[in-house]
């Protein structure tokens, strides 16, 4: 499924000792945090962290100069770090509780692998252009499972104003949440 040689390579590498990773891909305008047990990874120029027991961090120059919408054309970054692609790979088996701010107004795709039993990427589920502002708060968990939704605060009032979830190897699509019952105030963490 990965289709430049030279990224390819990298993902061949990354099965080391058996140990399978979890490829997230996070392309712009937003800045990202990982936590799991007391260690941190993160995109932020104040609080960067980009290789923990967990997994890593690491960055890819996009070309700012092509835009995919009038929407895009009208970012207003914070500073050129939240404009970079962010990569993660974490260790896979464990549950990472993953943090999305949004820097500026732009579009966000949000992409996650899962290896196969030969090391192989062969899971892609995709959220693509979702709208991004400097309010917006995204939070979702990257693990091994059936779907992955991303919970978005649209406006940074703590509520999820839209839910998006795929399942193995699909596009993010908007959870109806007018289906969903809650009989106390509290936020959505896992949609199964």
């Amino acid at each position: 499924p990965i289709k430049s040689s030279a990224a390819s390579d990298v993902y061949k590498r990354q099965q080391i000792n058996g140990q399978k990773y979890i490829y997230v891909r996070i392309a712009c305008p937003v800045e990202v945090s990982v936590k799991y047990n007391g260690e941190t990874l993160n995109s932020s120029d104040n609080e960067l962290n980009t290789r923990t027991s967990f997994g890593t961090l690491t960055f890819e120059e996009t070309n700012s100069s092509v835009s995919t919408s009038e929407y895009d054309s009208q970012n207003e970054l914070s500073d050129e770090k939240s404009d970079k692609v962010k990569i993660l790979r974490l260790k896979e088996g464990d549950d990472y509780d993953v943090k999305i701010e949004g820097t500026g107004r732009g579009r966000m795709d949000y992409s996650i692998g899962f290896m196969d039993e030969n090391g192989e990427y062969t899971d892609f589920r995709k959220f693509k252009n979702i709208r991004i502002t400097g309010s917006t708060e995204i939070d979702t968990v990257a693990n091994v499972s059936d779907h992955t939704v991303l919970n978005v605060d649209e406006d940074g009032d703590g509520k999820y104003d839209v839910v998006y979830r795929a399942a193995a190897n699909s596009n993010g699509e908007i959870v109806d949440l007018s289906l969903i019952h809650i009989s106390e105030p509290t936020r959505l963490r896992c949609i199964s």
